[in-house]
């Protein structure tokens, strides 16, 4: 029976793909990062966020940032499949997001916004709670338990979800909803190999923090190549195992 690559081979075979290409994936990420804390600055720049109104606003006006990011989200995976695939990239790539179909990417962004937040709300009741109680000492692993669940189901809708802006790109017919059920599909019994593959990152993103974080630049562009990879992977797996059943 065909195995899937390892995770080892996947980021090797990233590694590859990325020689002579960091002059346009470090400009690339720049951009989309410098427009997003740009977009941060000047919409919160303003607020109070010593009042529960600051807070508010903070928090409605980050939400509505991370569904703009879907559009950037779809620009940065186009680019990096053209990385995999060898095709041409440039710094505008980012941009792809915002002529092709930026309503699904939006959609997308928010159905899994929506979802994580779900599993949050025990942990916000808890903290509203805690916020009205004299003595909410007895509330600490009530809140910590919520907390955890809430960080579980994050991670793995996270992981569920993580391959529908590459299925948005492959399949541009899907609405976001099939992107999302097709990603949901795919993942059944790779969510764990994908899971290894991100936190097999986590020593090097250490390391990046030693560098004062000037080595993200070249960390970012590597774990979304390998993610990239990992995607690939997937669906020539999931076509072969299709044509070897027919």
């Amino acid at each position: 029976m065909e195995k899937h690559e390892s995770s080892a081979q996947l980021k090797a075979r990233a590694r590859s793909q990325l020689l002579g290409k960091y002059g346009t994936l470090i400009p690339a990420l720049l951009v989309v990062e410098g427009c997003m804390l740009l977009l941060s600055t000047l919409t919160t720049f303003s607020l109070d966020t010593r009042t529960l109104s600051g807070l508010t606003f903070q928090f409605v006006i980050e939400f509505l940032l991370q569904l703009f990011a879907g559009i950037f989200l779809a620009g940065q995976t186009f680019l990096y499949l053209n990385v995999a695939c060898g095709g041409k990239i440039s710094v505008s790539d980012v941009f792809y997001g915002f002529t092709h179909h930026p309503d699904r990417a939006i959609l997308i962004q928010l159905l899994q916004l929506l979802l994580c937040l779900a599993y949050f709300i025990p942990f916000f009741i808890c903290m509203g709670l805690w916020a009205a109680m004299d003595s909410p000492v007895v509330l600490m692993i009530p809140l910590s338990l919520a907390f955890c669940i809430g960080l579980t189901g994050t991670v793995v809708l996270s992981l569920q979800y993580s391959q529908s802006f590459y299925i948005l790109l492959d399949f541009p017919e899907f609405t976001a909803l099939q992107c999302l059920r097709f990603s949901r599909e795919v993942m059944k019994g790779n969510k764990a190999r994908l899971f290894y593959l991100n936190v097999s990152f986590l020593p090097i993103y250490l390391l990046g923090l030693c560098t004062c974080c000037i080595g993200f630049v070249f960390i970012i562009p590597y774990f979304n190549a390998a993610n990239t990879c990992f995607y690939l992977e997937l669906m020539l797996y999931r076509n072969r195992q299709g044509a070897g059943g027919t």
